[in-house]
């Protein structure tokens, strides 16, 4: 894909996100698009994009005329020899004055310094753009992680409140055995154990809570309501391996893209200062009409039609010292410009290698959520037939919900991963403009 195209496709995204009818907040796409539309890191960068228009404005006015006129009236006082031949006396004169001036100029040649100045103001006009959509892509992925992790919160601190319940119902059942002598303490206290732990995740998942609230009113400037719901990504713009999405993210990616005309910039701003060991040449139009005293010189009139070449050097090396500054502020650019290539195509391995993690632990983590399960199903029927103790059913029946915690968090971490690769490619806004219209794959009311 083009850069062009790239251009247009992410316009379109951001006008689906920027001009479409208010999203609910509640979804994902509705937390993307009240993010984007009201944090002020977007206002920055949009501010920055029109500052870089009118850069381009003024550079491109050098190659258009200059007008500049000027009027003077009042008194003067002369003693020059056209006095002194006029006036016998005291050879000076005294008048009023009236004069006006208009001149016009136009570059004919400046050694292309304009040309170098407007094609860098363009170039950098086109990084603040792609900056832009960086911005809000990087915004976009701060919102989806910031999303994800509370829906996990969210869930997570619902399922230990629900296990929590069934936790005090064992304590229960268990102090009535130990005051009724069929069991002892030892296992009083194990079963107090377990819910001193279930207290801690308790906690650390409350406190989880308030933390991703926190962030999401930062990013959103509202606070999650109603149920949330996460859609899955498209995964069919996704590349079946990393460095198919590595090629794509180095044409595509808008942080690279902006970079990289930026660079540009620097390259045509050391073009502009070497145009400054040029001869500049310019043409003029001038109209000069002046009233006095005949004594000291009457009435005149001038028009001038001119071709002017103007050629300053300076001995000092100050213009060649201005000319080794841009090309060092160019190196610099190109340096830059090849870490943030590095950096991305570290993002793009890291993306795919946690996808891949993620998803073979998630399959250990069913595989282990049914095995437990099976296990807890097995200890009641034991316990039915008085093999096993009260203590025993209580930790197969914690170890089972222990199991379908972390299943659901490997599913949220399957889930942040694939969105992680999007975000990578630089394609977030649109897997997740895509996914609008969705059902919720993962969800408190809808746990797979």
């Amino acid at each position: 894909m083009t850069y062009l195209k790239f251009h247009l496709c992410s316009l379109a995204v951001l006008c689906a996100l920027a001009c479409s009818a208010p999203a609910s907040a509640d979804t994902l796409y509705g937390a993307v698009h009240a993010a984007i539309k009201v944090h002020p890191s977007v206002g920055s960068a949009r501010a920055a994009l029109d500052a870089a228009e009118e850069t381009r404005v003024e550079q491109a006015s050098g190659y258009f005329p200059s007008i500049s006129a000027s009027v003077s009236g009042g008194r003067m006082f002369g003693d020059n020899s056209t006095t002194r031949g006029f006036n016998t006396t005291r050879g000076v004169g005294y008048s009023y004055l009236w004069e006006g001036n208009v001149t016009a100029r136009q570059m004919i040649f400046d050694g292309f310094e304009t040309q170098s100045r407007v094609g860098s103001a363009k170039a950098q006009l086109k990084s603040a753009d792609f900056s832009l959509v960086g911005v809000r892509e990087s915004l976009a992925l701060r919102t989806v992680q910031v999303y994800v992790e509370a829906m996990r919160a969210y869930e997570g601190l619902a399922m230990l409140k629900g296990h929590e319940g069934r936790v005090l119902g064992y304590l229960e059942r268990i102090k009535l055995s130990v005051d009724e002598g069929t069991a002892d303490h030892t296992q009083y206290h194990q079963a107090l154990d377990i819910k001193v732990i279930l207290d801690g995740f308790v906690a650390d998942y409350g406190a989880r809570v308030r933390n991703a609230e926190a962030q999401y009113l930062e990013l959103t400037g509202a606070l999650p309501e109603g149920n949330m719901s996460v859609p899955a990504p498209d995964l069919t713009i996704v590349p079946k391996d990393a460095e198919a999405a590595l090629r794509y993210a180095e044409k595509n990616h808008p942080s690279l893209v902006s970079a990289l005309y930026t660079a540009r910039s620097a390259e045509l701003d050391v073009s502009s200062e070497k145009a400054q060991l040029y001869p500049n040449v310019n043409g003029e139009l001038s109209y000069l009409k002046s009233d006095k005293e005949d004594v000291l010189g009457g009435e005149a009139e001038d028009k001038r039609a001119l071709v002017r070449m103007n050629w300053s050097f300076d001995t000092g090396g100050a213009q060649l010292a201005r000319v080794q500054k841009k090309k060092y502020d160019y190196q610099a650019s190109q340096s830059r410009l090849d870490e943030l290539r590095q950096q991305i195509a570290t993002g793009v391995r890291f993306a795919y290698t946690e996808l891949d993690v993620a998803t073979a632990q998630l399959r250990n983590k069913k595989k282990r959520e049914a095995l437990n399960a099976k296990l807890f199903e097995t200890y009641e029927v034991q316990f039915e037939g008085a093999r096993v103790n009260l203590m025993q059913l209580m930790q197969a029946d914690n170890q089972a919900f222990n199991t379908r915690l972390e299943k659901m968090l490997g599913e949220y971490r399957v889930l942040a991963a694939q969105y992680g690769i999007l975000a990578s490619m630089g394609r977030l806004q649109e897997g997740v403009s895509a996914q609008d219209s969705q059902v919720a794959t993962l969800g408190a009311h809808d746990q797979k």
